[in-house]
């Protein structure tokens, strides 16, 4: 089984999909963390910063480098058995009949607040870099496939709104939704 979780910045995505590879004992894959390895500059520490958003604006300009951890993704990924992937895009480009895609999401203000627990910021300046960098994670998946990753949710199997859950039963729901959901795989 392979199970992509996919959502916006602070959605809850990363966090759901490290609870699901420990539930499961399935390997973690970050696609985040792939792409700073692919990314000749790396070192600009969250994307929801000032050097973070440069690093979006660059995969803008240079779309490549996204191209090629897709190309990553989907040779790899597809290949493995018992992986949890967290990405932005895969859901679109990974598929099988043992693939179960998951996506998570969450108002703007919630996620925001997400990132500024995360990342000790102030709320006010991570909801401007959540906007800022979903907008330009947006144009990048946009311009690169034409795919509209906020809004365009035909390739999930499941769909759920983490705003109204705790972390610990966001995973709860999931492992039940994905237990069931392969009892008919």
């Amino acid at each position: 089984m392979k199970i992509i979780i996919s959502g916006l910045t602070g959605s809850g995505k990363s966090t759901l999909a490290r609870g699901l590879s420990m539930a499961f004992k399935f390997e973690y894959f970050s696609a985040s963390s792939k792409l700073r390895d692919i990314l000749p500059k790396k070192d600009f520490g969250v994307w929801e910063s000032k050097e973070g958003l440069d690093a979006l604006r660059f995969r803008l300009a240079h779309p490549q480098s996204d191209a090629k951890l897709d190309r990553y993704i989907v040779k790899n990924f597809s290949s493995k058995n018992n992986v949890v992937l967290d990405s932005w895009v895969a859901p679109w480009k990974v598929n099988g009949k043992d693939v179960i895609k998951i996506y998570v999401k969450a108002d703007v203000m919630t996620r925001a607040k997400r990132v500024a627990s995360r990342d000790s910021i102030p709320f006010k300046q991570a909801l401007s870099f959540t906007k800022r960098k979903d907008e330009l994670t947006l144009k990048i998946y946009k311009k690169l496939y034409g795919i509209e990753v906020d809004s365009d949710l035909r390739p999930f199997d499941f769909v759920i709104n983490s705003s109204r859950f705790s972390a610990e039963d966001l995973l709860k729901i999931t492992i039940f939704y994905i237990k069931t959901a392969s009892a008919y795989v």
